[in-house]
């Protein structure tokens, strides 16, 4: 019989690290294991944070941060110091963008009904392996909430393709990795940008080559060149 099946597992959102978004969870002696007060949120990453390695999250180093009193008893508390795994943010940030300085709730109801869902994803094939399904998971979560009346965050998936190199495809421990900031130094990044989105068909990618990547550059600073003309000049016959 057909199925349909995710191999899913137990998604385990803590990081150990400063860039992300702070877990809302106190410690108390007394009280236990709280939640942040409502009125305490959004909790804020410090801005003197110490990025020594030392095996442990900046954030636990950083007493400011994790000394806190309990709302509940007042008592001497600590905060949670690791972060939420960036996936989290970037499974629904679709939805915060179109309403960025609503205060309210997550979104603007009104905008959502207006711009949601995504008319299409773009990404590579290893994105709808993991970010794809948490963008779903958390779609259907706010669904739940009734936060959005639609089931779906994307109406159409396009998986564009992988750039290669050596006729294999990228990886450190083949060691043929191309490092494009040595192309943005020398010819800078629209070029390297313009470069990619014509190397081949988009969703199959295509072979890096050196050669054509200046011919990209050619092309950009002829484009350029018109951009200086005078309007009189371009206004006339060819």
């Amino acid at each position: 019989k057909r199925g349909v099946s995710y191999r899913l597992r137990d998604w385990l959102i803590s990081r150990q690290r400063y860039w992300g978004t702070p877990i809302p969870i106190i410690y108390c002696d007394d009280c236990g294991v709280l939640p942040v007060d409502e009125k305490s949120l959004p909790v804020m990453l410090p801005p003197d944070a110490d990025f020594n390695p030392t095996g442990e999250s900046p954030l636990a180093r950083n007493l400011e941060f994790v000394k806190v009193a309990c709302h509940k008893c007042g008592g001497n508390a600590r905060r949670e110091t690791d972060t939420m795994d960036t996936f989290v943010d970037s499974s629904w940030y679709q939805f915060r963008f179109v309403s960025p300085h609503y205060n309210d709730g997550p979104f603007d109801p009104t905008e959502i009904k207006n711009w949601g869902p995504v008319d299409q994803y773009t990404g590579g094939v290893e994105h709808a392996i993991l970010h794809l399904l948490y963008a779903r998971f958390v779609t259907k979560a706010l669904r739940d909430l009734r936060l959005l009346d639609f089931n779906e965050p994307f109406v159409r998936l396009f998986s564009q393709g992988t750039i290669i190199s050596d006729g294999m495809k990228m990886s450190k421990s083949r060691g043929n990795v191309i490092n494009p900031d040595d192309y943005v130094a020398k010819l800078g990044a629209d070029v390297v940008r313009t470069y990619l989105m014509f190397i081949g068909p988009w969703d199959q990618g295509g072979e890096w080559n050196d050669a054509g990547i200046n011919g990209v550059a050619r092309w950009l600073n002829r484009v350029w060149e018109i951009c200086q003309r005078d309007v009189s000049y371009l206004a006339g016959p060819c």
